[in-house]
């Protein structure tokens, strides 16, 4: 924080110095992980949550052995808190104009302090956020150790891209009404939850009794078939909703023009994103000529998608031309029965003939990332 506090005032007096605007909007990024890390510590979120297919639920974060008490509406408070964060470090990264900006940074050496101690712990460090987000795991130790990684115009737009994707799943988390599904399913994720049925309560104390929270049993098959009969969420802040559509087009056009700045480098100065000419410190991929044109293919077909120009083939049925129109589903929200949208029928609302995007022209993309375009979508983004 008082860094943030010594780079805004170092702007005031020097607006045009891009680096130190590169460094803020960083800094700013970095403070919304810290932030929502700091949440879960507080109200001492389960470890075994990392391993679970749970967004902004998977982050590495220590054991607190008093946490404070948790109720739904604690968790909406830190998710728009993180919006706002992001938010923060998107107008500051928007600001910069110099292409020619760098920013040195050995990125491994960052830590946060998460739970407030005031001391460096490995278990804080960003090398732990990295192998989580990024898969980061196999860089060897003594390779991390001496890594500086230059960070420069087509990077802050890769940032910025990437705060549009975050903000765009906290807001279809916030958007919708989940306390039902929370009242029955989140004494799984934190051990400190505001009960809303006593009869739970009394079962979790009894497992806390016996130090045995993963117990599967009777009750946690009942509270499995009460989540999945939860799964059925009310539209609560349709603005949100129509908020995802304007963050997805934005990430696909600052996609597209980091891809832009990307062709135009003629270094290879300790690259965090390389283009097809460059090496790369830490990625595991390495864009080539054909990488690059599917993606620019990729960001294509996406857009027709968000446009609605082109629908999503409709998981039901033998009609080829029958799809599920991606815009209205996020301009025209309604209330979202998971269960039934997976069988089709809670679907049909957003379903309609058009011209749907080709189930075999994906399989053609994923083949040219070698079966792995998800994993190239999170790097290049």
């Amino acid at each position: 924080s008082q860094g943030e506090k010594d780079l805004e005032a170092h702007l005031e007096k020097n607006p045009k110095d891009d680096q130190a605007r590169l460094g803020l909007g960083t800094l700013q990024f970095m403070q919304s992980l810290e932030h929502l890390s700091k949440s879960w510590y507080r109200y001492g979120i389960n470890s075994n949550t990392r391993n679970a297919v749970l967004p902004f639920f998977r982050l590495p974060v220590p054991s607190n052995p008093r946490p404070d008490q948790i109720e739904y509406e604690s968790v909406r408070q830190v998710f728009k808190k993180m919006i706002k964060d992001l938010e923060n470090a998107d107008q500051t990264l928007a600001k910069i104009e110099s292409k020619d900006v760098k920013l040195p940074l050995h990125l491994f050496e960052i830590h946060f302090d998460i739970n407030g101690d005031g001391k460096k712990n490995k278990s804080e460090d960003l090398n732990a956020f990295l192998d989580e987000l990024f898969e980061l795991n196999k860089i060897p130790p003594k390779r991390r150790s001496t890594t500086v990684i230059a960070f420069d115009y087509a990077d802050v737009i890769w940032l910025r891209g990437y705060t549009h994707v975050l903000r765009s799943m906290l807001e279809f988390a916030l958007a919708y009404d989940a306390e039902a599904l929370w009242d029955v399913s989140a004494y799984r994720i934190f051990p400190n939850v505001k009960f809303k049925h006593e009869f739970m309560k009394e079962e979790f104390e009894k497992l806390k009794r016996k130090q045995n929270l993963s117990l599967f049993d009777q009750n946690t098959l009942l509270d499995i078939l009460a989540s999945f009969h939860n799964l059925n969420f009310k539209l609560k802040e349709p603005e949100r909703v129509k908020r995802i559509h304007q963050h997805l087009k934005k990430a696909v056009r600052l996609s597209r023009e980091m891809w832009s700045a990307l062709a135009k480098e003629t270094d290879n100065d300790r690259e965090w994103i390389p283009n097809s000419k460059q090496t790369t410190l830490v990625s595991p991929f390495q864009s080539t000529d054909q990488t690059l044109g599917a993606w620019q293919n990729i960001l294509d077909e996406s857009e027709a998608i968000l446009d609605g120009r082109k629908l999503l083939p409709f998981w039901r049925g033998e009609a080829k031309d029958r799809g599920f129109n991606v815009k209205r589903f996020l301009t025209e929200p309604k209330d979202l029965d998971v269960i039934l949208f997976i069988h089709g029928s809670g679907a049909l609302s957003h379903v309609e003939q058009g011209d749907v995007t080709s189930p075999e022209k994906w399989g053609q993309f994923q083949k040219v990332f070698g079966g792995d375009l998800f994993g190239f979508a999170i790097w290049f983004n």
